[in-house]
């Protein structure tokens, strides 16, 4: 399962597997801030979508989709 995400930008925002898509696209719809479970797939999904910049984390936990904004 992948998922590409358009965003102005020569490069795509991509995401693989299915926990990563999800998240992508939730973040892609709702561009605000959002907490998350920490449980292991989750987190793991998180961390490699923040790792590639798709995503931005914030100190109380939250993520959203990183438009340069």
């Amino acid at each position: 399962m992948k998922l590409s995400i358009y965003h102005g930008t020569i490069n795509p925002f991509i995401a693989t597997g299915k926990n990563q898509c999800r998240l992508l696209e939730f973040a892609f719809k709702y561009p605000q801030w959002h907490s998350f479970n920490n449980d292991k797939p989750t987190a793991r999904a998180i961390k490699s979508l923040a790792d590639r910049g798709c995503i931005i984390l914030n100190e109380y936990d939250q993520f959203k989709i990183n438009l340069g904004a």
